[in-house]
């Protein structure tokens, strides 16, 4: 006879088991069982989205009775210590939201995530940026809503870790309010989204250990200054158009694990600091440099490549195949083990300004390199096997080194050339681009006579919709086409069943 094991086990452990569920499905185990009809009421972590309220009849209301009932019938004895709410309007019916919070922040939170997408814009109780046990800020917005004109008085005496996404104010204030943060991520949109706030200066916390700062408001030329003055940082992933008036300061990092840099400049004159901050990343483990960023060594300015003596992991995406860059990067990675090269343009030919390599082997390929990856490869079948075994015929050093040959996906690579090459230009967001180029794909795919509009023509749609369209075309890559337009009609009529739709797509490419 099989036994209900897990109804035996008392209700703290089921309280932290549901936990782990999104609070409507944690409610309706209330119905397993006499046993299970009140465990929900003793949870500490809601987790509360209207996603799949929506697109029913009176949706809105169903979803507002929804979560009165939960906070009402709730254990008060058991107070919650984490929050999360996603809300998006489609009308002016003003969701209670002021009400829920207020009956939520107590002495005990220690964790918050708000995503508020409203047609009518709130303020926030300040509560929230004064509130001494909290230790977990997210505030993330749609396309409409802002959260503060400015912030007020803010200190977060417990706060590690605050996220910050398209938040179109100033965050000086509140960083300044965080005494022991150790992550952050700040989103920081260009004028173009929604409303704009000039940030003159934007200075890190020095706490911090991980940092991933994406800032695209310098596309201006008015001065701006950027300080990162981290010295216990471990993480960094930095994302930022530079223009001729930024100033990016910074200090040394010497605990660095882990560096991106994703640098988008028009001129290399723009990004004298590019040398520094590589100095200062001189530490780092792992180092990746994206496509624009190492554009910056064949720009005209002769720019250093610093030695990194605890580089183990590099990855460089290079406008072109220039080998005397790419020796004079290696003779500085002493122990490196891992290369992976990802060639964007092979067929164009940028100049290298940097000094000749030494003639030597670069130390690391002979006695620590174990992989080596080169993406961005474009030539015949037969061709590549030719390749492949004049390689595999060559004595190695190691058992242990590989030789990996990756094919891009020529879509995606278009795709992710026009998204480098346009978008600064035209001042268009990643996400907002993607879907632009994919509706011209599909312009073409169904009137392949016609010449197709310009992507820029057409009209975008909502971030949080061009994400999810840019992640099913990119991720299922060889799907057929009919699959990823099907896909694409899946999100517009139902965007409230993501993780089905993700599902779907490892069924349909394995």
């Amino acid at each position: 006879m099989n036994m209900d094991r897990i109804s035996l086990l008392p209700d703290s452990i089921l309280c932290d088991i549901l936990s782990y569920l999104p609070t409507k499905e944690a409610v309706s185990t209330s119905i397993l069982s006499r046993r299970w009809r009140h465990v929900w009421k003793d949870l500490q972590v809601l987790d509360i989205d209207n996603i799949r309220f929506r697109y029913t009849q009176e949706w809105e209301a169903r979803f507002v009775s929804y979560v009165n009932a939960i906070l009402a019938q709730r254990n008060a004895d058991c107070p919650i210590e984490k929050f999360r709410l996603i809300c998006k309007e489609d009308s002016e019916y003003s969701l209670p939201i002021l009400t829920w919070l207020d009956a939520i922040i107590r002495p005990h939170l220690q964790e918050l995530y708000l995503y508020l997408d409203l047609v009518v814009g709130i303020d926030l109780p300040e509560a929230i940026l004064t509130f001494p046990s909290l230790k977990s800020l997210v505030l993330k917005r749609g396309d409409y809503f802002d959260y503060y004109p400015e912030f007020p008085n803010v200190y977060l005496p417990s706060l590690k870790n605050l996220e910050l996404d398209t938040l179109c104010v100033d965050p000086s204030k509140l960083l300044s309010g965080c005494p022991v943060l150790e992550n952050l991520m700040l989103i920081v949109p260009d004028r173009f989204y929604g409303s704009y706030v000039y940030i003159p200066t934007i200075q890190m916390p020095r706490t911090l250990k991980s940092l991933i700062f994406e800032d695209k408001s310098t596309v201006d030329n008015d001065i701006n200054h950027r300080v990162i003055d981290t010295p216990s940082l471990e993480y960094l992933y930095m994302k930022i158009i530079a223009k001729s008036k930024l100033q990016v300061s910074f200090s040394n990092f010497p605990n660095m694990v882990e560096a991106h840099l994703h640098i988008h400049h028009e001129h290399a004159v723009h990004v004298p600091w590019v040398p520094e901050l590589l100095l200062a990343l001189r530490e780092t483990k792992l180092l990746a440099l994206k496509h624009l960023t190492t554009l910056c060594f064949f720009s005209g300015v002769t720019f250093g490549i610093p030695e990194f003596p605890r580089l183990l992991n590099l990855e460089l995406d290079v406008p072109c195949l220039n080998t005397d860059f790419l020796l004079n990067f290696l003779h500085n990675c002493h122990v490196l083990e891992a290369l992976a090269v990802h060639v964007w343009k092979s067929d164009i030919f940028r100049q290298y300004y940097g000094p000749a390599p030494p003639t030597m082997v670069p130390n690391c390929v002979t006695s620590h390199l174990k992989s080596f990856e080169f993406r961005g490869y474009k030539d015949s079948a037969d061709t590549r096997y030719d390749i492949v075994r004049e390689l595999s015929a060559i004595p190695r050093g190691s058992t242990t080194c590989q030789l990996n040959f990756i094919d891009l996906n020529p879509v995606k690579h278009d795709l992710l050339m026009l998204m480098n090459d346009y978008a600064l230009e035209h001042n268009i967001g990643d996400l907002d681009l993607l879907t632009l180029i994919l509706g011209q794909i599909v312009f073409q795919h169904h009137h392949p006579s016609l010449v197709p509009p310009s992507p820029f023509s057409l009209t975008a749609s909502s971030s949080t919709l061009a994400l999810l369209i840019a992640i099913t075309f990119l991720v299922t890559l060889d799907l057929d086409f009919e699959i990823v337009i099907d896909l694409m009609q899946f999100l517009v009529t139902n965007l409230i069943l993501m993780q089905e739709m993700f599902d779907r797509i490892e069924r349909e490419s394995g």
